[in-house]
């Protein structure tokens, strides 16, 4: 039961930085996602494709970062 509570302990001291870090990246593939979905760069199907791909995986990581923080906080 020890190993369960030091595992705990351990997740609540890097929830913190795991979160900071999930909006990071969050926020690098929002604004690789938008530039590739521009209107100059459109008209390649590729990049339309990776755009897409992009904010998929943004939203995905905001919503794990949203979940980090509220079993860290709710739950710890």
């Amino acid at each position: 039961m020890t190993l369960f509570w030091s595992i705990i302990d351990f997740l609540k001291g890097t929830a913190p930085f795991f979160i900071m870090f999930d909006i990071i990246v969050a926020i690098v593939l929002l604004i690789l996602g938008l530039m590739l979905l521009s209107k100059k760069n459109r008209a390649l199907k590729t990049k339309k494709i990776a755009g897409m791909v992009c904010l998929s995986i943004a939203l995905l990581t905001f919503l794990g970062a949203l979940s980090n923080a509220l079993f860290s906080f709710f739950v710890f």
